[in-house]
């Protein structure tokens, strides 16, 4: 693992601190729940209308939960990979349900103007993209960190810290 002078973690591209490891996880996991969140809102709609797509909805909705939790407790790649999969299935599959009439969905062909279906495409584009930057940034700014809590005091290990005590 490459480090900077400052402790900072090096991966060839921009220096990554450790901390901002944990911070794009807890991002990408609430971006996964809130696409989850903007689909639970459609579902009783999308199930009396189009059952077919309610049950996708629902596997669509199953898949962002268990994905944000995944990033909650580990970031690796093929966690990060699902995100960035889990965001795609979404954005291919509103525009899917635009272009062609299915059994899914034959009520939307070319409505491309449904405010929380927009909403939902401009989060799980910027959460694919985040997937895909993370992937980029490499295995060490993946990796999980200690942060010691604050009020915590450390056993004096260094020199400074036993010449104080």
């Amino acid at each position: 693992m490459r480090t900077d002078q400052r402790g900072r973690l090096q991966t060839g591209s921009p220096t990554v601190e450790p901390v901002d490891g944990a911070m794009l996880r807890a991002i990408g996991a609430m971006t996964l729940v809130g696409i989850g969140a903007m689909h639970f809102l459609q579902i009783v709609p999308t199930l009396e209308a189009t059952p077919l797509l309610g049950l996708a909805y629902v596997l669509f909705i199953a898949a962002c939960v268990l994905v944000a939790a995944r990033l909650v407790t580990r970031g690796d790649a093929r966690t990060w990979a699902a995100a960035g999969g889990v965001c795609f299935a979404g954005l291919a599959g509103y525009a899917f349900t635009r272009v062609l009439s299915t059994p899914f969905d034959n009520q939307d062909v070319g409505n491309w103007s449904c405010m929380l279906g927009l909403a939902a495409l401009f989060v799980e584009g910027l959460t694919l993209a985040l997937s895909a930057y993370v992937l980029a940034l490499g295995a060490e700014a993946r990796q999980p960190v200690a942060v010691p809590l604050a009020g915590r005091r450390r056993p004096a290990s260094s020199v400074a810290d036993r010449q104080a005590g």
